[in-house]
């Protein structure tokens, strides 16, 4: 496994095309982030219900079970960064549109679910973007780098998407994110364009439909195929596939943990529980790409596994502590360990998936990754919801940590099994 140096996740920022492909993130990620968490908030303020939290994550995850792995074939054909640049410039208008019409509750819900419809073009296009600005030994670094990135900026997007709302309110909010999306387009668009011949936008929409989709349907088959066949492919779809579900879960159940379990004020759940959460996971994923190669990849997915499900079953048991003076700086240790526990998943999933889907088919493999994350996580985000209300927060968190270390045990021991037939 190559070595890496305490300054290998800095080193990758001299690619001039990584570097502005970084920045474009930053601004687009604490948008997104912003933007989804603020959403959640206002309809729990103005509902007061897990349900209709539940019911905003589902449609933003909706379109990844529709488009998700066809985006993916479709975006290999298209030149990468023209895709990122136009999804970011027409998330900027959406977001003006949400801004002129946001006091209608039923306009957010479908504002999420056209945005969720671009963003599944918007991941096949970026992930499979690093390997090509980067050379091949910087690439756990770059991931490691990325990774740093994504959930900093979701740190500060759910992190400060809280106070921004209580602050400037809506109509300010929404302008604010508007401006980051057209910033993120200012970056992206100095990114190198593909080296391999793509499509561009107004040619793809010119192009043979019918053979376009018969191309289509005939290369999502081949991706689907590639992935069965592959272990290490399929290994790593599941673990990234459960790390943004358990993610998209706490999401859902953030603002009423905040109001029932630790009864502060909902907007700031997102400094309190989803805040601790990023962090870990940053703090975690630098360790990982400076240090952590020195563990084998799959004993570090088996430590996180195991750990994150143990600490579920923690922050399920304050629901005995509600009201104690020290519940909170409980809760924020507990959230921050938990976030350490995912990073030691995220950074050698990541890396695994890009070193094992090479050539076009990455393109393929990270529109089959948003699909799986849409479609299978839809049920559990929707009953964690749905039995919040029902039989409360602290249950559903319990139930959450305890099918977690059910896999991690059957995980440890299927590979124990696998290496004594060897």
């Amino acid at each position: 496994m190559q070595e890496i140096s305490p300054f290998a996740t800095v080193r990758v920022l001299a690619h001039k095309g990584f570097r502005y492909l970084w920045f474009g993130q930053i601004a687009s990620q604490l948008a997104s982030n912003m933007l989804l968490f603020l959403l959640a908030l206002l309809v729990y303020q103005r509902t007061g219900s897990n349900t209709a939290v539940s019911g905003l994550f589902l449609a933003y995850g909706l379109p990844a079970v529709v488009f998700g792995m066809v985006a993916g074939v479709v975006v290999e054909h298209l030149d990468k960064r023209t895709v990122l640049v136009v999804c970011d410039l027409s998330r900027a208008l959406l977001v003006v549109f949400l801004f002129l019409f946001a006091r209608h509750l039923w306009v957010m819900y479908v504002f999420v679910f056209v945005n969720a419809v671009i963003n599944q073009l918007y991941i096949p296009a970026e992930g499979p973007s690093i390997p090509k600005l980067v050379p091949g030994n910087e690439l756990l670094s770059a991931n490691s780098l990325f990774s740093f990135t994504y959930y900093s900026s979701m740190a500060f997007g759910f992190v400060l998407s809280g106070p921004l709302l209580r602050i400037f309110g809506p109509a300010f909010s929404l302008l604010f994110l508007s401006g980051l999306f057209v910033l993120a387009s200012w970056f992206v668009v100095r990114v190198p364009a593909d080296e391999q011949k793509g499509y561009g936008i107004a040619r793809a929409f010119s192009a043979d439909v019918g053979n376009m989709i018969r191309r289509v349907h005939s290369e999502l088959r081949a991706g689907i195929e590639s992935v069965m066949q592959s272990r290490p492919l399929s290994d790593s779809l599941l673990l990234l596939t459960g790390t943004q579900i358990m993610l998209a879960i706490l999401g859902t159940l953030g603002p009423g943990f905040a109001d029932r379990m630790l009864t502060i004020d909902v907007r700031d759940a997102s400094v309190v529980i989803i805040g601790p959460v990023v962090a870990g996971i940053i703090v975690g994923a630098l360790w990982v790409g400076n240090t952590g190669h020195r563990i084998k990849p799959g004993r570090l997915i088996q430590i996180g596994i195991v750990s994150a499900g143990v600490i579920l079953i923690a922050v399920s048991a304050m629901v005995w502590l509600k009201g104690m003076p020290w519940v909170l700086p409980v809760a924020v240790v507990l959230f921050f360990l938990l976030g350490v526990a995912n990073s030691f998943l995220d950074v050698p999933a990541n890396s695994m998936l890009q070193k094992e889907s090479q050539g076009p088919m990455r393109s393929r493999v990270y529109g089959i990754l948003a699909a799986a994350v849409g479609g299978v996580g839809l049920l559990p985000v929707v009953l964690g919801g749905l039995l919040a209300d029902v039989i409360g927060i602290g249950k559903v968190i319990f139930l959450l940590g305890a099918i977690i270390c059910a896999y991690g045990v059957y995980r440890i021991r299927y590979n124990r099994m696998n290496q004594s037939d060897q």
